[in-house]
Protein backbone atom coordinates (compact mmCIF):
# COMPACT_ATOMS: atom_id res chain seq x y z
CA UNK A 1 0.00 0.00 0.00
CA UNK A 2 1.21 3.51 -0.91
CA UNK A 3 2.01 5.71 1.89
CA UNK A 4 -0.62 8.60 0.90
CA UNK A 5 -3.25 5.66 0.08
CA UNK A 6 -2.50 4.84 3.97
CA UNK A 7 -3.39 8.19 4.88
CA UNK A 8 -6.11 8.84 2.76
CA UNK A 9 -7.63 4.75 4.40
CA UNK A 10 -7.02 5.99 8.15
CA UNK A 11 -8.58 9.61 7.35
CA UNK A 12 -11.60 7.46 6.15
CA UNK A 13 -11.71 5.41 8.96
CA UNK A 14 -11.65 8.13 11.28
CA UNK A 15 -14.49 9.87 9.73
CA UNK A 16 -16.48 7.12 11.01
CA UNK A 17 -15.25 7.11 14.61
CA UNK A 18 -17.86 8.27 17.36
CA UNK A 19 -15.76 11.51 18.29
CA UNK A 20 -16.06 12.75 14.49
CA UNK A 21 -18.97 12.25 14.00
CA UNK A 22 -19.88 14.52 17.50
CA UNK A 23 -17.38 17.07 16.26
CA UNK A 24 -19.43 17.16 12.80
CA UNK A 25 -22.53 17.99 15.08
CA UNK A 26 -21.47 21.02 16.71
CA UNK A 27 -23.13 20.63 19.78
CA UNK A 28 -26.53 19.19 18.26
CA UNK A 29 -27.84 16.04 19.22
CA UNK A 30 -30.13 15.01 16.92
CA UNK A 31 -28.27 15.86 13.40
CA UNK A 32 -26.57 13.23 11.25
CA UNK A 33 -28.34 10.88 13.31
CA UNK A 34 -30.09 8.70 10.48
CA UNK A 35 -28.96 7.04 7.71
CA UNK A 36 -30.17 8.93 5.04
CA UNK A 37 -29.77 8.90 1.21
CA UNK A 38 -26.65 11.38 2.12
CA UNK A 39 -24.84 10.35 5.21
CA UNK A 40 -22.44 11.87 6.92
CA UNK A 41 -19.88 9.38 4.82
CA UNK A 42 -21.32 10.71 1.41
CA UNK A 43 -21.77 13.96 2.67
CA UNK A 44 -17.91 14.74 2.94
CA UNK A 45 -16.95 12.76 -0.04
CA UNK A 46 -19.19 14.55 -2.15
CA UNK A 47 -17.11 17.63 -0.79
CA UNK A 48 -14.17 16.03 -1.78
CA UNK A 49 -14.62 15.13 -5.72
CA UNK A 50 -16.86 18.14 -6.15
CA UNK A 51 -16.15 19.64 -9.79
CA UNK A 52 -18.05 22.75 -9.90
CA UNK A 53 -20.43 21.79 -12.20
CA UNK A 54 -24.19 23.22 -11.06
CA UNK A 55 -25.32 21.33 -8.14
CA UNK A 56 -28.04 19.28 -10.14
CA UNK A 57 -25.38 17.85 -11.96
CA UNK A 58 -23.14 17.24 -9.13
CA UNK A 59 -25.39 15.23 -7.58
CA UNK A 60 -26.58 13.59 -10.42
CA UNK A 61 -22.76 12.45 -11.34
CA UNK A 62 -22.31 11.76 -7.55
CA UNK A 63 -25.11 9.44 -7.00
CA UNK A 64 -24.87 7.35 -10.23
CA UNK A 65 -21.40 6.45 -9.01
CA UNK A 66 -21.89 5.31 -5.73
CA UNK A 67 -26.15 4.58 -5.73
CA UNK A 68 -27.17 4.31 -8.61
CA UNK A 69 -30.66 4.36 -8.89
CA UNK A 70 -31.23 6.55 -6.33
CA UNK A 71 -31.41 10.17 -6.39
CA UNK A 72 -31.68 13.48 -4.08
CA UNK A 73 -33.15 16.81 -4.20
CA UNK A 74 -30.75 20.18 -4.11
CA UNK A 75 -32.95 21.01 -1.40
CA UNK A 76 -32.23 17.87 0.98
CA UNK A 77 -28.67 17.56 0.21
CA UNK A 78 -28.08 21.37 0.95
CA UNK A 79 -30.43 20.90 4.10
CA UNK A 80 -27.73 17.80 5.08
CA UNK A 81 -24.47 20.25 4.08
CA UNK A 82 -25.70 23.41 6.71
CA UNK A 83 -25.73 20.53 9.50
CA UNK A 84 -22.28 19.46 9.52
CA UNK A 85 -19.33 21.74 11.18
CA UNK A 86 -16.76 23.42 8.60
CA UNK A 87 -14.56 22.49 10.65
CA UNK A 88 -14.81 19.34 10.58
CA UNK A 89 -13.10 19.46 7.20
CA UNK A 90 -10.09 21.45 9.07
CA UNK A 91 -9.83 19.01 11.57
CA UNK A 92 -9.46 16.43 8.89
CA UNK A 93 -6.90 17.72 6.79
CA UNK A 94 -4.90 18.68 9.92
CA UNK A 95 -5.48 14.87 10.83
CA UNK A 96 -3.75 13.91 7.50
CA UNK A 97 -1.28 16.10 8.04
CA UNK A 98 -0.20 14.86 11.70
CA UNK A 99 0.66 11.26 9.39
CA UNK A 100 2.73 12.80 7.09
CA UNK A 101 4.77 14.38 9.17
CA UNK A 102 4.57 11.36 11.84
CA UNK A 103 5.98 9.59 8.68
CA UNK A 104 10.01 8.11 9.79
CA UNK A 105 10.67 6.25 6.57
CA UNK A 106 13.86 7.77 5.03
CA UNK A 107 12.72 7.90 1.52
CA UNK A 108 9.33 9.08 2.05
CA UNK A 109 9.87 11.45 4.74
CA UNK A 110 9.21 14.86 4.71
CA UNK A 111 11.80 16.85 3.24
CA UNK A 112 14.05 19.80 5.32
CA UNK A 113 16.78 22.28 4.59
CA UNK A 114 19.56 21.77 6.40
CA UNK A 115 17.67 19.92 8.83
CA UNK A 116 14.74 22.13 9.05
CA UNK A 117 11.16 22.26 7.84
CA UNK A 118 11.01 25.26 5.65
CA UNK A 119 7.36 26.62 6.23
CA UNK A 120 5.89 30.37 4.52
CA UNK A 121 3.36 32.42 5.75
CA UNK A 122 0.86 34.48 3.54
CA UNK A 123 -2.55 35.35 3.22
CA UNK A 124 -4.98 36.16 -0.01
CA UNK A 125 -8.56 37.79 -0.58
CA UNK A 126 -11.03 34.67 -1.97
CA UNK A 127 -13.83 36.43 -3.86
CA UNK A 128 -17.29 34.92 -2.20
CA UNK A 129 -20.89 35.23 -3.17
CA UNK A 130 -22.14 39.03 -2.32
CA UNK A 131 -25.28 39.00 0.05
CA UNK A 132 -26.20 41.19 2.84
CA UNK A 133 -24.82 38.53 5.19
CA UNK A 134 -21.45 37.97 3.69
CA UNK A 135 -20.86 42.13 3.05
CA UNK A 136 -21.30 41.74 7.04
CA UNK A 137 -19.61 39.27 8.26
CA UNK A 138 -16.58 39.53 5.61
CA UNK A 139 -16.97 42.89 4.16
CA UNK A 140 -15.94 44.28 0.77
CA UNK A 141 -12.59 45.86 -0.47
CA UNK A 142 -15.24 48.17 -2.68
CA UNK A 143 -15.95 51.83 -1.92
CA UNK A 144 -18.52 52.28 -4.55
CA UNK A 145 -21.75 51.80 -2.95
CA UNK A 146 -23.63 50.19 -5.81
CA UNK A 147 -21.55 47.96 -7.07
CA UNK A 148 -19.75 45.62 -4.34
CA UNK A 149 -17.86 42.15 -3.99
CA UNK A 150 -17.92 40.22 -0.90
CA UNK A 151 -14.39 39.37 0.01
CA UNK A 152 -13.03 36.95 3.07
CA UNK A 153 -9.36 36.63 4.22
CA UNK A 154 -7.58 33.40 3.58
CA UNK A 155 -4.49 33.51 5.23
CA UNK A 156 -1.84 30.17 5.67
CA UNK A 157 1.01 28.75 6.51
CA UNK A 158 2.57 26.35 4.03
CA UNK A 159 5.50 23.80 3.32
CA UNK A 160 7.14 24.84 0.68
CA UNK A 161 9.61 21.96 0.40
CA UNK A 162 6.85 19.27 0.84
CA UNK A 163 3.76 21.22 -0.61
CA UNK A 164 1.31 21.07 2.17
CA UNK A 165 -0.47 23.60 3.36
CA UNK A 166 -0.44 23.03 7.08
CA UNK A 167 -2.42 25.69 8.96
CA UNK A 168 -5.24 28.10 7.79
CA UNK A 169 -7.79 30.58 9.23
CA UNK A 170 -10.70 32.32 7.41
CA UNK A 171 -11.80 36.06 8.31
CA UNK A 172 -12.84 39.01 7.24
CA UNK A 173 -11.22 40.58 3.98
CA UNK A 174 -9.03 43.25 6.06
CA UNK A 175 -6.85 40.93 8.57
CA UNK A 176 -3.51 40.91 10.74
CA UNK A 177 -1.33 39.23 8.97
CA UNK A 178 1.40 39.21 11.05
CA UNK A 179 -0.87 38.28 14.18
CA UNK A 180 -2.71 35.50 12.45
CA UNK A 181 1.05 34.11 11.66
CA UNK A 182 2.08 34.19 15.05
CA UNK A 183 -1.31 32.11 16.43
CA UNK A 184 -0.53 29.93 13.23
CA UNK A 185 3.25 29.68 14.34
CA UNK A 186 1.93 28.93 18.28
CA UNK A 187 -0.27 25.94 16.49
CA UNK A 188 2.71 24.14 14.01
CA UNK A 189 3.74 21.45 16.96
CA UNK A 190 0.19 19.88 17.01
CA UNK A 191 0.89 18.98 13.45
CA UNK A 192 4.15 18.67 12.77
CA UNK A 193 5.13 17.15 16.15
CA UNK A 194 8.39 17.28 18.07
CA UNK A 195 10.76 15.45 15.52
CA UNK A 196 11.88 18.74 13.51
CA UNK A 197 13.40 22.17 14.12
CA UNK A 198 11.70 24.41 11.33
CA UNK A 199 11.85 28.17 10.17
CA UNK A 200 9.18 30.52 8.67
CA UNK A 201 9.71 33.21 5.80
CA UNK A 202 7.61 36.14 5.60
CA UNK A 203 7.29 38.82 3.05
CA UNK A 204 7.68 42.73 3.27
CA UNK A 205 4.20 43.00 5.16
CA UNK A 206 4.44 40.59 8.02
CA UNK A 207 7.91 42.32 10.06
CA UNK A 208 7.67 44.34 13.15
CA UNK A 209 9.48 44.24 16.94
CA UNK A 210 6.92 42.72 18.51
CA UNK A 211 6.50 40.14 16.21
CA UNK A 212 10.39 39.36 16.14
CA UNK A 213 10.71 39.24 20.21
CA UNK A 214 7.61 37.29 20.63
CA UNK A 215 9.09 34.41 18.32
CA UNK A 216 12.82 34.58 19.71
CA UNK A 217 11.33 34.19 23.09
CA UNK A 218 9.78 30.83 22.40
CA UNK A 219 12.59 29.72 19.84
CA UNK A 220 10.94 29.90 16.47
CA UNK A 221 13.03 30.85 13.87
CA UNK A 222 12.11 33.12 10.97
CA UNK A 223 13.44 34.86 7.99
CA UNK A 224 11.12 37.76 7.37
CA UNK A 225 12.00 40.56 4.38
CA UNK A 226 12.20 44.45 5.62
CA UNK A 227 11.31 46.76 3.38
CA UNK A 228 13.08 50.51 3.81
CA UNK A 229 11.58 51.51 6.33
CA UNK A 230 11.64 49.91 9.10
CA UNK A 231 14.66 49.11 11.18
CA UNK A 232 16.12 52.32 8.54
CA UNK A 233 19.35 53.43 11.13
CA UNK A 234 20.41 50.10 11.22
CA UNK A 235 19.77 49.17 7.30
CA UNK A 236 21.87 51.84 6.32
CA UNK A 237 24.25 51.47 9.00
CA UNK A 238 25.14 48.23 8.04
CA UNK A 239 29.11 47.75 7.19
CA UNK A 240 28.92 44.48 5.95
CA UNK A 241 26.14 41.46 4.38
CA UNK A 242 25.68 39.75 7.50
CA UNK A 243 25.65 41.27 10.87
CA UNK A 244 24.36 40.92 14.38
CA UNK A 245 22.41 44.45 14.94
CA UNK A 246 21.18 45.46 18.43
CA UNK A 247 17.29 46.90 17.54
CA UNK A 248 16.80 49.79 20.32
CA UNK A 249 13.45 50.06 21.49
CA UNK A 250 13.42 54.15 21.45
CA UNK A 251 10.47 56.06 22.76
CA UNK A 252 9.42 56.43 19.30
CA UNK A 253 8.97 52.84 18.56
CA UNK A 254 7.71 52.29 21.61
CA UNK A 255 4.41 54.27 21.38
CA UNK A 256 4.23 53.72 17.47
CA UNK A 257 1.17 51.66 16.81
CA UNK A 258 1.31 49.64 20.00
CA UNK A 259 0.38 52.11 22.63
CA UNK A 260 -3.34 50.18 23.55
CA UNK A 261 -2.77 47.02 22.08
CA UNK A 262 -1.77 43.92 23.23
CA UNK A 263 1.83 44.72 22.45
CA UNK A 264 2.41 47.49 25.08
CA UNK A 265 3.69 45.04 27.07
CA UNK A 266 6.21 43.46 25.17
CA UNK A 267 7.77 46.42 24.23
CA UNK A 268 7.64 47.83 27.81
CA UNK A 269 9.51 44.80 28.63
CA UNK A 270 13.16 45.09 27.31
CA UNK A 271 15.30 48.38 25.95
CA UNK A 272 16.71 46.29 23.17
CA UNK A 273 16.87 42.92 21.30
CA UNK A 274 18.80 41.52 18.83
CA UNK A 275 18.50 40.61 15.28
CA UNK A 276 20.62 39.44 12.37
CA UNK A 277 20.88 41.52 9.39
CA UNK A 278 21.55 39.96 5.87
CA UNK A 279 21.98 42.00 2.80
CA UNK A 280 21.03 39.75 -0.24
CA UNK A 281 21.99 40.75 -3.23
CA UNK A 282 19.73 40.18 -6.35
CA UNK A 283 22.41 42.10 -8.77
CA UNK A 284 24.89 44.23 -8.97
CA UNK A 285 22.44 47.71 -8.14
CA UNK A 286 19.51 46.04 -6.19
CA UNK A 287 19.45 44.13 -2.75
CA UNK A 288 17.59 42.95 -0.11
CA UNK A 289 17.14 42.67 3.97
CA UNK A 290 16.74 39.69 6.00
CA UNK A 291 15.53 40.08 9.20
CA UNK A 292 16.76 35.86 11.06
CA UNK A 293 17.36 34.89 14.21
CA UNK A 294 18.57 31.41 12.52
CA UNK A 295 22.45 30.85 13.43
CA UNK A 296 25.21 31.62 11.79
CA UNK A 297 27.10 28.57 12.13
CA UNK A 298 24.61 26.49 10.06
CA UNK A 299 23.20 28.81 7.95
CA UNK A 300 26.18 31.30 6.12
CA UNK A 301 24.62 34.60 4.95
CA UNK A 302 25.62 32.83 1.01
CA UNK A 303 22.14 30.36 1.30
CA UNK A 304 19.84 33.19 2.35
CA UNK A 305 18.92 33.85 -0.95
CA UNK A 306 17.81 30.27 -2.01
CA UNK A 307 16.26 29.93 1.05
CA UNK A 308 13.91 33.44 0.54
CA UNK A 309 13.49 32.21 -2.93
CA UNK A 310 11.40 28.93 -1.67
CA UNK A 311 8.92 31.62 -0.33
CA UNK A 312 7.40 31.85 -4.26
CA UNK A 313 5.87 28.02 -3.48
CA UNK A 314 3.23 29.95 -1.47
CA UNK A 315 2.06 31.96 -4.33
CA UNK A 316 1.75 29.45 -6.54
CA UNK A 317 -0.44 27.13 -4.35
CA UNK A 318 -2.64 29.63 -4.00
CA UNK A 319 -2.64 30.03 -8.04
CA UNK A 320 -3.13 26.32 -7.68
CA UNK A 321 -6.36 26.71 -5.38
CA UNK A 322 -7.82 29.64 -7.24
CA UNK A 323 -7.55 28.32 -10.84
CA UNK A 324 -7.07 24.23 -11.02
CA UNK A 325 -9.43 23.69 -7.81
CA UNK A 326 -11.61 26.76 -8.45
CA UNK A 327 -11.39 27.45 -4.79
CA UNK A 328 -14.10 31.02 -5.70
CA UNK A 329 -16.67 28.16 -7.55
CA UNK A 330 -18.71 27.85 -4.21
CA UNK A 331 -21.41 25.81 -4.21
CA UNK A 332 -24.19 28.22 -1.98
CA UNK A 333 -24.22 31.56 -0.54
CA UNK A 334 -23.93 30.44 2.95
CA UNK A 335 -21.04 30.95 5.01
CA UNK A 336 -20.99 27.64 6.48
CA UNK A 337 -20.98 26.05 2.86
CA UNK A 338 -18.46 28.58 1.71
CA UNK A 339 -16.02 27.61 4.70
CA UNK A 340 -16.85 24.41 3.95
CA UNK A 341 -15.92 24.36 0.50
CA UNK A 342 -12.46 26.58 1.47
CA UNK A 343 -11.44 23.33 3.58
CA UNK A 344 -12.46 20.68 1.74
CA UNK A 345 -10.15 22.13 -1.42
CA UNK A 346 -7.29 22.45 1.19
CA UNK A 347 -7.58 18.86 1.99
CA UNK A 348 -8.19 17.79 -1.54
CA UNK A 349 -4.92 19.84 -2.35
CA UNK A 350 -2.70 18.32 0.30
CA UNK A 351 -3.56 14.87 -0.60
CA UNK A 352 -2.67 15.61 -4.42
CA UNK A 353 0.29 16.80 -3.19
CA UNK A 354 1.18 14.23 -1.17
CA UNK A 355 0.53 11.63 -3.85
CA UNK A 356 2.48 13.43 -6.66
CA UNK A 357 5.49 14.01 -4.12
CA UNK A 358 5.10 10.08 -3.86
CA UNK A 359 5.19 9.63 -7.43
CA UNK A 360 7.92 11.75 -7.89
CA UNK A 361 10.06 9.90 -5.48
CA UNK A 362 9.91 6.65 -7.29
CA UNK A 363 10.19 7.90 -10.34
CA UNK A 364 13.61 10.20 -9.42
CA UNK A 365 16.24 8.11 -11.07
CA UNK A 366 14.54 7.13 -13.88
CA UNK A 367 13.68 11.05 -14.36
CA UNK A 368 16.86 12.05 -13.63
CA UNK A 369 18.93 9.71 -15.97
CA UNK A 370 16.29 9.47 -18.78
CA UNK A 371 15.49 13.13 -19.77
CA UNK A 372 17.15 16.37 -20.04
CA UNK A 373 15.54 18.60 -18.08
CA UNK A 374 14.26 17.91 -14.00
CA UNK A 375 10.91 16.20 -14.46
CA UNK A 376 7.92 16.94 -12.15
CA UNK A 377 4.33 15.22 -12.22
CA UNK A 378 1.71 17.76 -14.06
CA UNK A 379 -0.17 18.65 -10.72
CA UNK A 380 -3.48 19.66 -13.10
CA UNK A 381 -3.35 16.43 -14.16
CA UNK A 382 -3.00 14.98 -10.83
CA UNK A 383 -6.02 16.88 -9.44
CA UNK A 384 -8.35 15.94 -12.29
CA UNK A 385 -7.20 12.50 -12.02
CA UNK A 386 -8.40 12.59 -7.99
CA UNK A 387 -11.55 14.44 -8.91
CA UNK A 388 -12.61 11.96 -11.55
CA UNK A 389 -11.11 8.73 -10.08
CA UNK A 390 -10.66 8.53 -6.80
CA UNK A 391 -14.46 7.44 -5.94
CA UNK A 392 -14.19 4.41 -7.64
CA UNK A 393 -11.24 3.47 -5.63
CA UNK A 394 -13.50 4.27 -2.48
CA UNK A 395 -16.65 2.82 -3.48
CA UNK A 396 -14.98 -0.57 -4.91
CA UNK A 397 -15.61 -3.42 -1.91
CA UNK A 398 -13.12 -5.77 -2.34
CA UNK A 399 -9.45 -4.82 -0.66
CA UNK A 400 -7.56 -6.22 -3.69
CA UNK A 401 -9.18 -4.41 -6.40
CA UNK A 402 -8.95 -1.26 -3.77
CA UNK A 403 -5.73 -1.38 -4.43
CA UNK A 404 -5.43 -2.21 -7.64
CA UNK A 405 -7.27 0.99 -8.50
CA UNK A 406 -5.19 3.19 -5.95
CA UNK A 407 -2.38 1.87 -8.33
CA UNK A 408 -3.72 2.78 -11.51
CA UNK A 409 -4.17 6.11 -9.62
CA UNK A 410 -0.68 6.34 -9.14
CA UNK A 411 0.34 4.83 -12.69
CA UNK A 412 -1.70 7.55 -13.85
CA UNK A 413 -0.79 10.40 -12.01
CA UNK A 414 2.95 8.98 -12.78
CA UNK A 415 2.76 9.01 -16.43
CA UNK A 416 2.13 12.58 -16.82
CA UNK A 417 5.30 14.54 -16.33
CA UNK A 418 6.36 17.81 -17.51
CA UNK A 419 9.95 19.31 -17.56
CA UNK A 420 11.34 22.04 -15.60
CA UNK A 421 13.32 24.50 -17.73
CA UNK A 422 15.74 26.54 -16.17
CA UNK A 423 15.81 30.62 -16.87
CA UNK A 424 12.42 30.69 -18.13
CA UNK A 425 10.49 33.99 -17.90
CA UNK A 426 7.90 35.80 -19.54
CA UNK A 427 6.30 39.40 -19.13
CA UNK A 428 3.27 39.36 -17.16
CA UNK A 429 -0.17 39.94 -18.44
CA UNK A 430 -1.24 43.54 -16.98
CA UNK A 431 -4.60 43.43 -19.05
CA UNK A 432 -7.43 41.68 -19.14
CA UNK A 433 -7.16 39.34 -22.07
CA UNK A 434 -10.60 39.00 -24.39
CA UNK A 435 -9.98 35.38 -24.65
CA UNK A 436 -12.25 33.38 -21.64
CA UNK A 437 -10.38 30.10 -22.67
CA UNK A 438 -6.56 30.31 -22.50
CA UNK A 439 -4.53 27.86 -23.94
CA UNK A 440 -2.20 27.76 -21.09
CA UNK A 441 -5.23 27.64 -18.40
CA UNK A 442 -7.14 24.83 -18.93
CA UNK A 443 -8.60 22.84 -16.39
CA UNK A 444 -8.09 18.98 -15.35
CA UNK A 445 -11.76 18.44 -14.48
Amino acid sequence: MKKAQGFFQSDLDETKTEDFVIFCRNGRKNVLVRKRKMPLEDLLLSMLIRKGLSLTMELRGYMNETHPGMNISKPGYLKQRMKLNPEALNYLYHFHNRQFYADTDPETAPFTYNGYLVFSADGSSINIPTTPENLEIYGTPCVSQTRKQAQLGLGCIYDVLNHVIVESDIGPYKFNEGKTAERQADRLRETIGSTYKYMLLMDRGYPSSPMFMRFIDKGIYFVARLNSAIYKAEQEAMKSDDEDVEIVLTRGRRRAKHVGTDNKDIMNSRDSFKLRLVRVWLDKDHYEILATNLPREEFPAECFKEIYHLRWSIETSYETLKCKLQLENFTGTKTVLIEQDIYSSIYVYNLAENMAREAEIEQAKKLNTEYKHPMRINRNVCIGILKNDLIHAIMEPDKEEKDRLFHKLYDDISSCIVPVRPGRHYDRTTWKTKNKYPNNCKRGY
